[in-house]
């Protein structure tokens, strides 16, 4: 065996296989495979002395590796695949619909505007005074006029008249109570929602303090002004004065409105928003009242004058009353589901209520047995069996007596204006 054989067939061979498994026995997906690069030069034998033969031997191990492409396409990285839609929660943005529940805090402001008139409350008949009652108008008027005029007493006692609770407002809603409620809205875009609410306010309608400062002072006066004026005959007389006053009647409200909300800003966990819009208001329950009767009565047993003056004051309202609503707050997201909801909000309502009165003047005479009726006379006031009670009764229709089981329709005396109710709530929000 030539030793060109020996060299060029075992040594290449093992030369191979060294390479095969110093480069791996097989190569990985994506790897490379090794390329045995054999180039034919020019060598001289070992041990063949002059000449030279041409054996093959490897110049170099150039691109020993190949890309050998994966037949399955390479998966991507985790965090560069696309989410699934599926498994993705709904944002805020795409939860259009919101169910609140809330309470808090509410604050019913005074009235305010208004306008009123008083009834003609006596008249002089025949040079005579002639009322419908001595407690307000122009009977009062009458009445301290002509004692001004005839009396010496000093001082001089007068009826203090009811006229400034009669042409104002003398009722309101206590001044600060609770308010609950539920509110339904949905967005209409990032910048716009609506929304209905209904929010129920308890609460309680009663006389102001000056009200009944002013009824209780009139009821004193008139007690020493009659007295003082029946004090001008030496006639056996007696006066009373009463009032009765039904204070702190239960009144409730429940408002239904609907409002467009201003979203200031579109994005972020916590919105401003100012809203405005409008409703209506269902009043529930009664209205305070108050009566004042004052009694006369002159004369010994055998003949006596009675004379009875009442009045009443009672007040009507609507049950259904428009307001305006304007205000504003913020919405927090607990989550993209849950929230809560800071809200302040004023009403603004043209009051309903109105001030009414009755009148009855009664006279009567006691039995005689013969013996003259008392006649008083004080100036253009007489007491006698034909004055001074003998106006006519004061209502909604002029001359209309008590009805059985309660009063005829009172006249009005005052009504209008305008009167506010603002509420501050916190609430829990769900988006569906």
């Amino acid at each position: 065996m030539s030793l060109q054989s020996y060299w060029s067939k075992p040594f290449w061979f093992s030369l191979v296989v060294i390479a095969a498994v110093v480069g791996g026995a097989a190569p990985a997906r994506g790897q490379q495979v090794p390329i045995l690069n054999l180039d034919t030069v020019p060598t001289a034998p070992v041990g063949v002395p002059g000449g030279g033969t041409v054996a093959i031997v490897p110049r170099s191990f150039e691109g020993l590796f190949a890309t050998v492409g994966s037949r399955e396409r390479p998966r991507a990285p985790a965090s560069v695949r696309q989410p699934d839609p599926a498994a993705t929660p709904p944002t805020r943005n795409a939860l259009k619909w919101e169910i609140e529940v809330h309470g808090g805090w509410a604050l019913n402001g005074g009235q305010t505007g208004g306008s009123g008139s008083l009834p003609p409350s006596g008249a002089l008949v025949g040079r005579l005074i002639s009322v419908s009652s001595f407690y307000f108008g122009s009977g009062a008027q009458l009445f301290n006029q002509n004692g001004a005029s005839v009396s010496r007493a000093q001082p001089l006692a007068t009826i203090t008249p009811l006229d400034p609770i009669l042409l104002s407002s003398a009722i309101q809603r206590q001044r600060q109570g609770g308010t609950v409620g539920v509110r339904v809205g949905r967005a209409l875009s990032q910048r716009l929602a609506a929304d209905i609410t209904l929010d129920f306010s308890p609460g309680n309608l009663a006389f102001t303090d000056g009200a009944v400062t002013g009824i209780e002072a009139t009821r004193a006066s008139f007690i020493p002004a009659l007295q003082q004026v029946l004090a001008v005959a030496q006639v056996p007389s007696t006066v009373t004065s009463v009032a009765t006053v039904s204070n702190q009647a239960r009144a409730s409200q429940l408002a239904a409105t609907g409002a467009l909300l201003i979203n200031l800003r579109e994005t972020g966990k916590a919105i401003p928003y100012v809203v405005i819009g409008g409703g209506v208001v269902l009043n529930t329950g009664d209205t305070p009242s108050a009566t004042l009767v004052g009694n006369y009565q002159i004369g010994m047993t055998s003949a006596q004058l009675f004379g009875t003056d009442t009045v009443d004051l009672r007040y009507e309202r609507k049950t259904l009353t428009p307001v305006g609503i304007g205000g504003g707050g913020f919405k927090y997201s607990v989550t993209s589901s849950w929230g809560v909801r800071v809200d302040a909000r004023a009403q603004l309502a043209q009051t309903t209520l109105v001030n009414l009165v009755n009148t009855t003047p009664v006279m009567a005479l006691g039995s005689s047995t013969g013996v003259p009726y008392p006649l008083i006379n004080a100036g253009t006031l007489q007491f006698s069996t034909t004055a001074p009670l003998t106006g006519v009764p004061i209502s909604a229709t002029p001359g209309t007596k008590y009805a059985t089981g309660g009063l005829p329709p009172g006249f009005g005396t005052f009504t209008g204006g305008w009167q506010t109710h603002v509420s501050v709530t916190i609430g829990l929000s769900w988006r569906f």
